[in-house]
């Protein structure tokens, strides 16, 4: 059932396509931060990658609000996005990746940006609903109208995990085919931390699916296993350009 009823409170059809407008400025900014002119390979350095991840989140969010409600989720996604975006002027050392004739590597590295992305949706949908669930119990008067309810918000969020799960899967798996000193290269710890989150979030999934975990507590779960995920992932990267 859709809580929207008022004229007034609809969202304008055009509405929908506002976001690919600066969705593809973004796109082309990313283009030129990491594809740098000159210099062999592609420059993967944090901010760079940061600013790759939130294209990506607000590009998913755009197209999946053909389809369903996600204002809120688009809004929040946006301004991280335009943070990012402006931190990327920040001056910091570049991190070339040459990936010339290896097209596993590609892929590596696509599939878990993109994992990565879903899963920080699916973290950001988890506050979301957890917002929502103690606005249901404290002050219902106080819920935003364009806000979808409670168990659309839940499935969403199933859809985002478990799309998550599978991008990080595959990348997990075809990077375990990369050559030994491609893997010896990465950290110990980025390895475990990644591990350990995807098997969280797995079981977080199977759990929620058998009805062994309510949408709430898998919401609570999904914001710890992201939290050991950017750990493994980000971290590393924070550590080696900015600490070290």
């Amino acid at each position: 059932m859709q809580r929207i009823k008022h004229p007034e409170q609809q969202v304008p059809d055009w509405g929908k396509w506002l976001p690919l407008i600066p969705a593809v400025l973004h796109l082309f900014t990313v283009y030129l931060l990491i594809d740098r002119s000159g210099e062999p390979g592609q420059n993967l350095s944090l901010l760079n990658l940061v600013s790759l991840i939130t294209f990506i989140l607000v590009l998913l969010v755009a197209i999946y609000r053909f389809s369903k409600q996600t204002p809120h989720l688009m809004l929040y996604t946006a301004i991280i996005a335009g943070v990012i975006n402006w931190l990327t002027i920040i001056p910091e050392e570049p991190n070339m990746v040459n990936f010339s004739n290896n097209g596993l590597g590609v892929l590596h590295v696509w599939l878990s940006i993109i994992g990565f992305s879903l899963l920080l949706a699916a973290t950001l949908q988890s506050i979301l609903v957890l917002i929502l669930h103690n606005k249901l119990r404290h002050k219902p008067s106080s819920i935003h109208p364009l806000l979808p309810p409670l168990l659309e918000m839940e499935r969403f969020l199933s859809i985002l995990v478990l799309s998550g799960i599978i991008s990080l899967g595959v990348a997990f798996a075809l990077g375990f085919g990369l050559p030994k000193s491609v893997i010896n290269d990465q950290p110990l710890h980025k390895i475990i931390l990644s591990l350990l989150a995807w098997f969280s979030f797995c079981t977080f999934y199977i759990g929620y699916k058998s009805s062994k975990l309510s949408g709430i507590r898998f919401a609570r779960f999904c914001i710890i296993a992201f939290v050991i995920l950017s750990i493994g992932f980000i971290g590393t990267k924070l550590v080696i350009q900015y600490i070290l």
